[in-house]
């Protein structure tokens, strides 16, 4: 099983990450090596440069770590996803500089400026791969009308031409509206093996037809890096969140060498599968729950039924992204939990496993109980 490693950092401005400080937590893994590093997505070029150099010479693969639809808003021209009314969405921050504001999938300026970021600031390096993370609508964790966006001209004319118009679009949103008067949730009819049924035909439609917004984007962008002999990975939300931001499992994978789905189980934090469930049912948490088989203290479980969702649904190898720390001033993720994710991804026979998000903020204990894994 491969095993792989995330390193943040900072966003475009950086963290003033120093060369040694990455160095040292490397050093305290050197006998059990990972198999990749993913690093981004500063624009500091010595950091990089070391790592391109440290990788190469120990046969490990080095992987640039690149958001799509969100962070790189002030470096390229694009335009915010708008809402049913026409408004941009309320844009959040976390962890200081990670910033959630996100763009337009469907507008051509969105494809060409990503393409001269990594162009100017990035393809000099000889990155192995790239892990597409961000390629997603806004959750609604952040802002509650993120279920209806993107509605500027492009997204509203693909949408279309697919077969769901503005009407639509208006319908699926009076239905859902008209549900949550009831007490009920976004019109759900069954949650299972990773898919949803709805009781409105109009929410259906408009929710599995919205995720090609996200497809169409990601499948440019694969095309892109693999001409380049890149290798390709995915940073996607659990099953149960997926379809709600836009992402399609089996479409998704289809562009993609491996997919690494955001199994968090402890962390209280954006794509903690806590965390976005009481953000997007809010008081209807408890029945958002009881749909999707998600039992109060039984987070594993859950993550063992989600992976084998994702493992069903996918044409592409799984690496299970597991946290190995969380935000400051939330409570600690221990050795124990990470030893019981590993010992569950290993019995999943999954292709590999990822230590996110950022392993210079994770304690040696963890980092060891992530890298040794378990005998299954």
């Amino acid at each position: 099983m491969k095993k792989l490693i995330q390193i943040y950092t900072g966003g475009v401005s950086g963290r003033n990450i120093s060369i040694q400080q990455i160095q040292q937590k490397l050093d305290s893994l050197e006998s059990n090596r990972a198999d990749g590093i993913i690093v981004g997505w500063s624009l500091e070029q010595q950091i990089y440069k070391w790592l391109r150099t440290y990788t190469k010479d120990r046969g490990i693969e080095l992987y640039l770590w690149f958001q799509v639809l969100a962070e790189f808003k002030s470096l390229g021209d694009f335009e915010d996803v708008r809402t049913l009314n026409g408004k941009t969405l309320r844009s959040a921050a976390f962890d200081g500089d990670e910033e959630f504001s996100f763009y337009c999938p469907s507008n051509p300026n969105t494809y060409k400026s990503l393409i001269e970021i990594f162009e100017r600031h990035f393809s000099d390096i000889g990155f192995d791969g790239v892990l597409l993370d961000r390629i997603r609508f806004p959750s609604l964790a952040v802002d509650r009308n993120a279920l209806f966006s993107c509605t500027c001209p492009f997204c509203m004319e693909k949408l279309a031409k697919r077969g769901v118009g503005r009407k639509d679009i208006e319908e699926a949103y009076r239905k859902i509206k008209q549900d949550a008067e009831k007490g009920a949730i976004f019109c759900i009819k069954e949650y299972k093996n990773g898919k949803y049924t709805f009781y409105s035909r109009e929410v259906e439609e408009y929710l599995n037809v919205r995720t090609g917004l996200i497809t169409d984007i990601v499948k440019s962008l694969a095309d892109y890096f693999r001409e380049k002999g890149m290798k390709v990975g995915l940073d996607l939300f659990a099953p149960f969140l997926s379809i709600f931001v836009g992402q399609d499992y089996t479409e998704l994978s289809r562009s993609a060498d491996f997919m690494k789905p955001m199994l968090y189980r402890h962390t209280y934090t954006p794509a903690g599968m806590q965390y976005e469930l009481d953000g997007m049912a809010g008081e209807m948490a408890g029945s958002m729950k009881q749909i999707i088989g998600m039992e109060d203290g039984r987070l594993t479980d859950f993550m063992e039924k989600e992976l084998e969702a994702v493992i069903k649904l996918s044409d592409c190898e799984i690496y299970a992204g597991m946290e190995v720390h969380t935000a400051k001033d939330l409570p600690l993720v221990r050795p124990q939990s990470v030893k019981e994710g590993t010992k569950l991804i290993e019995k999943m026979r999954c292709a590999g496993r990822v230590a996110s998000w950022n392993i210079l903020e994770a304690s040696k204990e963890n980092l060891l109980a992530f890298m040794e894994g378990v005998i299954v």
